[in-house]
């Protein structure tokens, strides 16, 4: 199984209840597939740069979960269909958070983030 990275924008017009009620659809789906969820974060209503969807505010969530590769394209497909998302990003993690860097004397935009 794979690490991914999802961040989902909800629709901040809706109810607090309702919100968490997409938010819980989502870590259904992703439980219900076998994924593990490793950590969920709600960083609550931000203003957008630019109007999506005629909307000017959304809900941001990010999740962290394990699932296998078809998983994606289930939950991306659900989210498609699902008016009350208005976007979402999903990501390959690194499997390994990157280190802290060591001094060697390189400027750290130089350095990979894996390097030991």
């Amino acid at each position: 199984m794979k690490l991914y990275e999802l961040t989902v924008i909800i629709n901040s017009s809706l109810e607090e209840s309702a919100i968490q009620a997409e938010i819980e659809k989502i870590e259904n789906q992703i439980t219900s597939a076998e994924g593990k969820i490793q950590k969920l974060e709600r960083w609550g209503v931000r203003r957008f740069t630019y109007h999506i969807k005629g909307f000017s505010h959304g809900f941001y969530a990010h999740f962290l979960y394990e699932g296998r590769a078809g998983l994606v394209s289930e939950i991306e497909k659900t989210m498609r269909i699902n008016e009350n998302i208005l976007r979402y990003l999903t990501v390959l993690a690194p499997a390994h958070p990157p280190k802290e860097k060591k001094k060697t004397g390189v400027p750290a935009e130089k350095m990979s983030p894996y390097e030991e």
